[in-house]
């Protein structure tokens, strides 16, 4: 495994800028302590044991796992399966019952994003906007804002809603190195598989021959 998340492991709480820029360096080796190197070898073990073995077991996969051939890009969708169910745990973790609870938390949870993500925007949205965005019924989104207003995440300006500080939990530096984290981690898997993918195409024979 390259240096980068070897790196990104080591300073684990950061700013987002030193993890970009740990990502886009390059390194032959990689260490998890001041003193540890790893062989890049154990450094991917390492590294996949530390962004993933907190959220237990089932988010920590085996090297030699064959999917099944019935699975068109398998490992890849394996990855990113992975990679989706991770950030809606850490999700669930920052927010709690409100989000776990709810009969429909994917879509109660979609509707929290996207208000979060327009008020960074400094764009308050309207609950039409909101359905649209995310192909979801209105009176789904209504009812969605209406929770997410009662337990002090969202909040009502005219016709629009933006999101609250409450959304500022706490430890949220942290919380995001490891999204991040989890992230880069996938995404250099991917590039991995893509790589050697594109090899055993070009190494495959020609039509016709042997």
């Amino acid at each position: 495994m390259p240096g980068p998340t070897g790196r990104l492991l080591r300073n684990f709480v950061g700013t987002e800028q030193d993890v970009i820029e740990a990502a886009a360096a390059p390194s032959s080796a990689a260490t998890v302590g001041p003193d540890i190197p790893l062989a890049p070898a154990q450094a991917e073990e390492h590294v996949e044991a530390q962004l993933w073995r907190a959220l237990g077991d089932d988010f920590v996969l085996m090297k030699d796992v064959r999917p099944p051939p019935r699975f068109a890009h398998a490992r890849e969708r394996m990855l990113i399966c992975r990679l989706y169910l991770g950030l809606i745990r850490t999700i669930n973790d920052d927010y709690g019952a409100p989000f776990v609870a709810h009969s429909d938390s994917a879509s109660f949870r979609a509707v929290g994003i996207y208000v979060l993500f327009r008020s960074i925007m400094c764009s308050p949205v309207h609950a039409g906007t909101v359905a649209h965005a995310l192909k979801l019924p209105r009176a789904l989104v209504l009812h969605a804002l209406q929770e997410l207003i009662k337990h002090g995440y969202v909040e009502r300006i005219g016709n629009a809603y933006r999101a609250t500080e409450k959304v500022n939990i706490p430890d949220i530096d942290e919380r995001m190195q490891r999204r991040i984290a989890m992230i880069v981690d996938t995404a250099q898997k991917l590039a991995q598989f893509k790589t050697s993918s594109r090899s055993e195409t070009a190494d495959a024979p020609l039509p016709g021959e042997p």
